[in-house]
């Protein structure tokens, strides 16, 4: 059994098991070469039974109780970073010009445009994963990146699984992601 064998019988086996089922054969015959260039030996049947399991939190909450918050003025004093400063600081830290990026996340230059001129859009989540696959975060700071929009990678959503698997294998190439959410009929990221 080859390493797409293994990857898909592991996945396949853990998907149906969870009342998922999917089918395989299609897939292995259009993407076997795609993915054995692409995709170091995958073990994603074993990381998905684990997330989904005890997944342990990673984003640090602030528990604000009422002793701790003297008053309204006191929190509002204590917002942090948006989303927009996030992704524009990530974008200087990483040396990579705007074109770059959103040529990386597979995003076109208008809507990055709308993006970059209005601090108050909010992207979907998939555009903010595309960003965060663009600027290769790590998973703790692709948590808070997507945190700074309002959103979260869940443990009960097939794609954002796929997602958070492919940054654990540190695989940033965002069409090797997008063809693995399109197989599993997931949303794909970009544009």
């Amino acid at each position: 059994m080859d390493v797409l064998d293994e990857w898909i019988c592991g996945l396949t086996e853990y998907l149906t098991e969870n009342n998922q089922p999917i089918d395989t054969g299609n897939f292995k015959n259009k993407w076997l070469n795609f993915f054995q260039k692409k995709v170091k030996r995958p073990q994603l049947e074993e990381f998905i039974k684990v997330e989904r399991s005890d997944s342990p939190e990673i984003t640090k909450r602030a528990d604000y109780t009422r002793k701790d918050v003297k008053n309204l003025e006191d929190l509002i004093q204590e917002l942090g970073e948006t989303f927009h400063e996030m992704l524009f600081r990530k974008i200087d830290e990483s040396g990579m010009s705007d074109a770059e990026v959103y040529k990386k996340a597979n995003l076109d230059r208008k809507h990055f445009s709308k993006i970059r001129n209005n601090p108050a859009y909010h992207p979907r989540k998939g555009t903010i994963l595309a960003l965060a696959i663009a600027l290769e975060l790590d998973l703790e700071e692709t948590v808070e990146f997507l945190g700074k929009a309002e959103y979260a990678l869940s443990p009960g959503n097939k794609g954002d699984l796929i997602v958070r698997y492919f940054i654990d294998q540190g695989v940033y190439d965002i069409n090797v992601i997008n063809y693995a959410l399109d197989y599993f009929e997931q949303p794909m990221l970009g544009s």
